[in-house]
């Protein structure tokens, strides 16, 4: 997964123009819930949290969680013009990935990831990893250096008392984050991947040479 999401990142990052930066000083990324205690049926909010000087074009978290006790539905990120990358979701760690064409100041919540609670139980969610990402000098998707990811886990206690469920989101910014393999450890034809992968990057690139044969 986060092979393909390193590769979504690569093509949308090398389609625009070049924004170079270094990391001045040492970026934390971090996970947190508040409230941490809920009924069964009711939705966890999880934010993941980064602070940062440095203008961002992307990041990436995947969240450990138990599967028996939490069902994650859906991720959005309040940084405007940051999209989500929909990627194949195993169950158990939720991959939560986002990308902007241009870079974004962030000082906070970096997206915001929803749960349903399924049963009473005790829990933990944890950053399994986690980057902040900007383009290289030659305009490819790269990690920020020195970036620190806080892997203390977030406790969470679920009542077996059915609560009330929040309405669900929707909309084109919402990334859904139901798994879509049975299995983390399940196989994936990344053969397939890279076509697909490759057959986006022709046709962006492609779009882009017609527009620009267009204006002159």
């Amino acid at each position: 997964m986060r092979f393909f999401s390193a590769l979504i990142l690569f093509i949308i990052f090398s389609s625009t123009s070049v924004f170079t930066v270094n990391a001045q000083a040492a970026e934390t990324i971090w996970l947190q819930a508040n409230p941490t205690s809920f009924k069964t049926g009711e939705t966890v909010i999880a934010t993941i949290n980064a602070m940062t000087s440095t203008p961002i074009q992307g990041f990436t978290a995947q969240i450990r969680y138990d599967p028996a006790c939490l069902e994650p539905v859906n991720g959005t990120s309040p940084i405007p013009g940051m999209n989500g990358l929909a990627v194949p979701q195993a169950s158990g760690l939720v991959d939560a990935s986002f990308a902007s064409t241009t870079p974004q100041t962030v000082n906070g919540v970096l997206a915001e990831v929803r749960f349903t609670a399924l049963k009473g139980c005790q829990t933990n969610l944890s950053l399994e990893t986690a980057a902040l990402v900007i383009r290289d000098a030659s305009g490819f998707a790269a990690p920020l250096t020195n970036v620190s990811t806080d892997k203390n886990a977030v406790v969470l206690n679920i009542d077996s008392e059915v609560g009330v469920s929040q309405p669900t989101i929707s909309g084109e910014s919402v990334l859904p984050l139901a798994p879509t393999i049975i299995d983390e450890s399940q196989s994936i034809n990344w053969w397939i991947v890279v076509l697909v992968v490759l057959f986006i990057g022709i046709a962006i690139t492609t779009v882009i040479v017609v527009y620009k044969l267009s204006r002159q």
